[in-house]
């Protein structure tokens, strides 16, 4: 069985490549949370493997790089994880470190907590990302 490190770097692996069939058959539990804190349009909490994978799908569209800087596993079998996030788009640009804690349970992801360091810029990327339509558009 891997440690519970391993199973975070794992899921890191499948991002960069793409594949998540992977994410989905090996790293993700099937009723994952996922909680993504902010004002913007993407932010809340993901619900199932499903609405996370959407998600990271999102990310990847948007060209959003994520580089961990440095994780551990905690006494109680969760994983701290440093990383730094950089994109562009729109004219808008994002280069913040953040935190992560993952719960892991029986070897596969059950529950991400994101932890903001530039929560102000995060929603600001990706309001310039996903605008809203024009008010008669969001009316109908």
């Amino acid at each position: 069985m891997s440690s519970n490190v391993e199973v975070v770097e794992k899921m890191y692996q499948c991002f960069k490549s793409g594949d998540m069939e992977t994410l989905k058959a090996e790293v993700f539990a099937e009723d994952l949370k996922w909680h993504l804190p902010g004002h913007h349009p993407l932010a809340g909490t993901k619900n199932g493997v499903g609405e996370v994978l959407a998600f990271f799908g999102r990310l990847r569209a948007l060209g959003l790089q994520v580089t961990p800087l440095g994780m551990g596993e905690l006494n109680s079998g969760g994983v701290v994880e440093v990383y730094k996030a950089t994109g562009e788009v729109n004219g808008a640009t994002l280069n913040a470190f953040n935190c992560n804690y993952y719960t892991v349970r029986d070897g596969r992801i059950v529950e991400v907590q994101v932890l903001m360091a530039d929560q102000h810029g995060y929603d600001a990327f990706f309001w310039q990302a996903y605008q809203l339509k024009p008010i008669p558009d969001r009316l109908v």
